[in-house]
């Protein structure tokens, strides 16, 4: 039966069939929550699947008063979009639309769930899925069984949720100091760092930029010249560029050591990585002495949407 992966974020909404075709779509539902029904029924005409897999980490948003609130204003959606949909619990079980009614606290922040649980039952042991996507990062346990937390507060205590990705982080706030402190402002974010040192293209940054203007390298210039109180011409190409990669470094590193904590605290010394910044992945497990293997490798370039494919084929299964 044609199976289809649903991962309902809070900047993102990413799908994918268990062939692994699969769509990237830009969607920040705290302010365009009314158009998600929209989406959805143009996934369902475009894929038509008969079964449909769900995670959903959006309750997070400040859209709803409560997690609960947008866990079940969520579903409901995708209830009236689906005839057959099913949900994956904190614990990996595939739950139907009235268990979500009985239990929405189940459902929060599920995605990584989908993607451990599949590479489990795909036959990988004893690693660490690395996920690195536009907004955060998920660093989570797995020996014989997922080891992880199950919230998404109690995974940042553990330090299996880093509060960084690829292109909405601040650039402060991964680097707070270059040759200066930088501006405690909203100038600059990763996208811009990442264009300049050519990681990302300009159509790979879907999300908005800080200052309403362009994604092309000097305009990512521009705002990153920003975070250091000063403009392009004043500082030139060439301090913006040495800024872009310091702030790649320090990623690298703070990931880097995320890793080794994970591995250190539960003795695992292999990385599966994924997102559309597995780039930096492969270097912090080169960095921290562990065995890289890759996802995209393993699997194709679903890996960016990793969450929403492994949920097409527990679907499926």
């Amino acid at each position: 039966m044609p199976s289809l992966g649903i991962d309902i974020g809070g900047a993102n909404l990413k799908v994918s069939d268990a062939d692994g075709r699969f769509r990237l779509i830009y969607l920040p539902i705290w302010k365009e929550f009314d158009r998600l029904k929209h989406e959805l029924k143009v996934v369902r005409d475009n894929f038509e699947p008969d079964i449909v897999g769900v995670v959903i980490t959006a309750e997070l948003s400040d859209a709803f008063p409560t997690k609960t609130e947008g866990i079940l204003r969520i579903a409901k959606i995708v209830q009236d979009v689906f005839d057959r949909a099913f949900y994956l619990d904190i614990n990996g079980e595939l739950r139907d639309y009235n268990y979500v009614l009985r239990n929405p606290r189940m459902f929060m922040a599920s995605n990584w769930v989908a993607s451990a649980k599949f590479l489990l039952k795909d036959g990988w042991r004893d690693f660490i899925f690395a996920d690195i996507g536009s907004t955060t990062t998920d660093l989570i346990p797995v020996t014989d069984r997922i080891k992880a937390g199950r919230t998404d507060y109690e995974r940042l205590r553990r330090g299996e949720l880093l509060y960084f990705g690829v292109l909405r982080t601040p650039v402060f706030y991964i680097l707070p100091k270059f040759d200066v402190p930088l501006a405690s402002e909203f100038f600059a974010i990763a996208g811009d760092a990442f264009v300049v040192t050519r990681d990302i293209k300009p159509e790979d940054y879907i999300c908005e930029t800080p200052d309403g203007r362009g994604k092309d390298v000097e305009s990512c210039m521009r705002r990153l010249a920003r975070a250091v109180c000063c403009d392009l011409e004043e500082v030139g190409e060439d301090y913006v560029r040495e800024m872009a990669e310091a702030f790649k470094i320090a990623m690298i590193r703070k990931l880097m050591d995320g890793i080794k904590r994970v591995s250190e605290r539960f003795g695992l010394g292999k990385v599966l990585g994924c997102g559309i910044g597995e780039f930096l992945i492969r270097e912090a497990t080169e960095l921290a002495g562990l065995e890289y293997v890759s996802i995209a490798k393993e699997y194709g370039e679903v890996s960016s949407v990793f969450p929403s494919y492994a949920m097409a084929k527990l679907a499926e299964r």
